[in-house]
């Protein structure tokens, strides 16, 4: 049976990283909570097993929701990000990373498990796609 990935959520703030962290443990996932940007950074680099990296981003220029989430995928074009924001509407495409979902909040943590579960099954088909090439 495959792993479930170690998730590292940078929540906007500390009761919603409690609730989250305590929901997503329950279906089973293990959880890692950054108060701020530069703990995120230093935990990144010092667990390589965090494969999931949700942040919640403010939609004006230089939120270091959005910042985190850029030097995360230039360390490790693998990782996967899973944005949050109170207005994603708001969000500008060329300010994200990539393959980056951003779920509304609040959010129930059952919705975050299932857009993990869609981007872990996208990268498993990409990876079987180029592996079938």
């Amino acid at each position: 049976m495959a792993r479930r990935p170690l998730i590292l959520l940078i929540p906007a703030d500390r009761r919603t990283g409690a609730l989250t962290r305590a929901g997503l443990e329950g279906y089973g996932y293990d959880v890692l909570v950054a108060g701020a940007a530069d703990e995120a950074l230093d935990l990144l680099h010092a667990n390589q097993r965090i494969s999931v990296l949700v942040v919640d981003v403010k939609p004006e220029k230089g939120s270091d929701g959005i910042a985190l989430a850029q030097t995360a995928r230039r360390s490790d074009p693998s990782i996967h990000v899973i944005n949050t924001s109170g207005a994603p509407y708001k969000l500008h495409e060329r300010e994200k990373v990539s393959g980056a979902p951003c779920l509304r909040t609040p959010y129930h943590p059952h919705q975050l498990v299932g857009v993990i579960g869609q981007i872990s099954s996208r990268h498993c088909l990409d990876e079987y796609e180029m592996h079938a090439a």
